[in-house]
This record gives structure tokens, sequence and C-alpha cells, in this order.
């Protein structure tokens, strides 16, 4: 990473959209804008399905396998975020991971509380399975809110003895809406997407009086025993930074197979800058091999 790729992508974090200031529809429309920042092939094929009442976009690159599907939740701390957000980002690890992507528009609060997001997200999924996709060959991933809601989705479907995917890719988890990790406190003066109050604000408007301890808001207090391998990926400047070492303990302590790797000085959710930064493009590559690996076991 060159200092002048920090520099650019700080710059356009600052110029931004202010997540703890602007009123939710109005911050929905400036977040969808950071799409801008990760372009994606324009041969790739999208198409607008309908799973089980949840509208999801599945993405397939030319050379992609379609026997095999990433499922995709995307972050915005429940509130914020879309398919439209996430398309790049989406799309680049599709084409690491060669195979076809189907990123999931689940339902935000604060017009539809924990646990909506939940619910959406195992619909989508089932509907995957009905479609004929083995659960061997799904893979999961999502970051922010989206990696804590990957995790929740497979908690639910142990819970409901639904067959859980292969494996899971985790960026910057947001996975304690009692947001109680330490790197709130010690990062805060570093992290310039999730500043001070922004996690707490949007975990309150989540949970609308639910209990943050809930596994399924809080995967950090969830039973993970039986989960597939999980890959996570934060930076060390993330004031969620601490979710991540929280859900590598909870799965470790269980036997979970977990690799954690931590990225240096970068900024929340860094992926979503790949077309500046080149540690986006890494940590997708990273996470497609990861995918390829279990894929092929």
């Amino acid at each position: 990473m060159s200092q002048e790729q920090l520099q650019q992508v700080n710059e356009m974090i600052r110029s931004g959209p202010d997540l703890g200031s602007l009123p939710v529809p109005e911050l929905r429309v400036a977040f969808d804008g950071f799409a801008d920042f990760t372009p994606f092939d324009p041969s790739i094929k999208f198409e607008v399905v309908d799973a089980n009442g949840v509208p999801c976009e599945i993405g397939v690159a030319p050379g992609s396998r379609t026997d095999a599907t990433l499922l995709y939740l995307h972050g915005g701390g429940y509130v914020i975020g879309s398919i439209t957000s996430h398309r790049g980002l989406v799309a680049r690890l599709g084409q690491a991971a060669s195979m076809r992507t189907m990123a999931v528009d689940y339902r935000l609060a604060p017009e539809h509380p924990f646990p909506a997001a939940v619910d959406d997200a195992v619909a989508a999924y089932q509907w995957l399975l009905d479609s004929g996709t083995p659960p061997d060959r799904i893979f999961f991933a999502g970051d922010s809110a989206g990696g804590g809601l990957v995790v929740a989705t497979m908690l639910r479907c142990k819970a409901r003895n639904i067959p859980l995917p292969r494996a899971a890719v985790l960026f910057s988890p947001f996975a304690d809406m009692g947001t109680a990790g330490q790197s709130l406190v010690d990062n805060r003066d570093r992290d310039f997407v999730v500043t001070e109050g922004v996690a707490p604000g949007m975990a309150e408007t989540y949970l609308a009086g639910a209990e943050a301890a809930s596994p399924e808001a809080s995967p950090i207090y969830g039973d993970l025993a039986g989960l597939p391998p999980i890959l996570i990926q934060v930076s060390s400047h993330e004031v969620l930074l601490d979710d991540s070492l929280r859900l590598l303990r909870a799965a470790i302590l269980v036997d979970v197979q977990v690799h954690l790797r931590v990225y240096q000085g970068l900024p929340h959710v860094w992926q979503l800058f790949t077309g500046t930064l080149d540690e986006g493009q890494a940590a997708l590559e990273e996470a497609g091999a990861f995918f390829d690996k279990h894929l092929d076991m």
C-alpha cells in the first residue's frame, strides 16, 4: 500500500456521507455512492431474482463456474447498504473465487428491526438450496453487519437443522450489538469510517429494544460449534477490531476451523475501496483462494 493510495481513500471517506448525522433516507442514497469506488467488469451478467420473497441479484462473470454460488450479505449497520452499494465488491469477489454470486437485499432497520435481516438471509439461502445448489457448493461472505449476519444466519440454520454452507468469509464483522469491545475506544481516532457513536447508534436502531446478547443479534455470544471453516479479515485501525478477535476466540474454543488475517492501517471494510487500494484486491484474492481451497476438498 502506498501512502498516496491511503491518503486518497481517507479523503474520499471524509468527503463522503457522515454516517452519524444524515437522516436515514438520505444516508442510504449517499452510501450507495460508495459503489463508484470499486468499478467492476462490465461483461458480468446480472439477474434479479425473488428468493422466497427476498430480492437478490445473481452475478455471473465470464468463465465463472455456475455449479457453486457465493451468497453475499452486505454491510451498513443493518440500517444502510444495498446490492447497489456493494455490487463492485461482490462482483470482484466472485471473480476472485471464479464462481457466481448471489447478493441478498435483506430488509433494513428502523422499518424492519431485528430479526428481519436474519429471517431474510435464511429465506434466501433456503431458496438457493431448494433451487438445486447443494450446501457444499454454497459459500457465505459478508462485511461489517453483513459479516455478523453471516454467522447469525449459520446459527439459525444450525438450530433448525438446515444444512450449513461449505465455508464463510467475514470482512470486518460487526458481531456485538452491545458494542462492548475495547477497540471502540482504542481506535476511535484511527477509524475514519465508523466514527464514535455510529456503531452504538446503528445497533440500537437494529435491536429496537431486543436483547443485545441474543446470539442471532450478537453472534459472539452464540455456540459456534459445528460451523464450517471461517476466514476473518480485519484492519488494526478499526473500532470493530475486537468483534473479530472475540469471534475468533469463540470459534477456537469449540474447535471451528478459523483463520484471522489482520491487515495494518486500513479503513473499515477497505475492500469497498478496491478500485484505489491494492490491499483491497489482495484481500479479495485471499478470500477467493480460501473458497477455492474448500471447494476442491
